[in-house]
């Protein structure tokens, strides 16, 4: 079994560590609302993990090719980032 480091790999490692830190935080929780935002950033990284994960394995196994692997998943990393980007413009501006 070849390991291929694609950037949706990247994504899910630093959305995991991103989760394992906000489990183990360490900081008082002065209110209520804290520990609220504090449990919605959980869920989104694990989302992110799940979502990042199963798209990698989507794109593996329809491009076998390393050097297109990295640059349609860089293509849909962007392309999400720029998509969650306008809806939080469009959200805020309403």
């Amino acid at each position: 079994m070849k390991f291929k480091l694609t950037p949706l790999n990247l994504v899910t490692a630093i959305s995991l560590v991103m989760a394992g830190l906000l489990i183990f935080n360490k900081a008082e929780v002065t209110n209520g609302v804290d520990h609220q935002v504090n449990g919605l950033w959980l869920a989104v990284c694990f989302l992110a993990v799940v979502i990042s994960f199963l798209t990698d394995q989507i794109f593996r196994k329809f491009i076998p090719s390393t050097r297109n692997l990295w640059v349609i998943e860089s293509a849909f990393i962007i392309f999400t980032l720029v998509f969650v980007f306008i809806l939080k413009l469009s959200v805020l501006s309403s």
